[in-house]
């Protein structure tokens, strides 16, 4: 069974947590810290060998040009984490129809690549936004890896599928669903793995989780954030 590696490629003021401390028009004035993680990264994933998938946010790719190229030369993938990483919650359509395009005109012309995948800020595909597929395959996207079966306040859709899965929209148009990783305790999806969870849980939790997952022919898609790994990130 393989399992995956994904790292959302943001600025460690993006997390929504923090949008309410910092307004998108301070944001070119921050520290940035994401440049010099992603070399401790690249070091990290050379030495064991992996190949990673990057949900690249266009912000971050704008303002730093030379990353994706050295994503793509280092042989990992480049996907899309949008531009603004405005959750699709509290976007129309066609808000996310802008957002979305501008991120891959962005990640495409750097990486001289198609840019397949999409990953939503803070898992906000929902039962509310599931429209957002539909704009997602007009925009060549091929896989999503956006809905958590679970319950939490700001995302999830608790009876989603735990493996990858097909979904289909506009008839035969299908488009893949890699869902983060759960861990099943009784009638309910615990989340292993990834983000706070990978952060907060014993090694022992997350291992055990992915081996089970494995067992059951599910495959882990592991996510993180250069922010997890940067000491030094300015405190707030």
């Amino acid at each position: 069974m393989r399992n995956a590696i994904s790292i959302d490629l943001e600025e460690w003021f993006h997390p929504e947590v923090l949008r309410g401390r910092f307004q998108t028009s301070e944001w070119p004035s921050l520290q940035a810290r994401a440049p010099q993680v992603v070399d401790r990264l690249l070091e990290i994933l050379a030495e064991a060998e992996v190949s990673a998938t990057f949900f690249v946010l266009g912000w971050v790719a704008e303002r730093h040009p030379e990353l994706v190229p050295r994503l793509v030369a280092a042989g990992h993938e480049v996907a899309s984490h949008g531009y603004s990483h405005a959750m699709i919650t509290q976007q129309t359509p066609e808000e996310f129809d802008r957002d979305l395009r501008r991120s891959l005109d962005i990640l495409r012309q750097q990486s001289g690549q198609a840019v397949t995948g999409y990953r939503a800020p803070s898992f906000s595909i929902m039962r509310q936004t599931l429209w957002a597929f539909d704009i997602m395959i007009e925009h060549g996207i091929e896989y999503d890896s956006s809905i958590y079966p679970v319950h939490h306040d700001r995302y999830g859709i608790p009876e989603a599928p735990r493996q990858p899965y097909r979904v289909a929209r506009r008839g035969e148009v299908e488009l893949w669903e890699l869902p983060p990783p759960t861990l099943r305790l009784g009638n309910k999806n615990l989340p292993v793995a990834g983000g706070g969870y990978l952060r907060l849980f014993p090694y022992a939790v997350t291992s055990f989780a992915l081996r089970r997952l494995n067992a059951q022919g599910i495959p882990g898609i592991v996510y993180t954030h250069p922010w997890e790994f940067d000491c030094d990130q300015p405190r707030v």
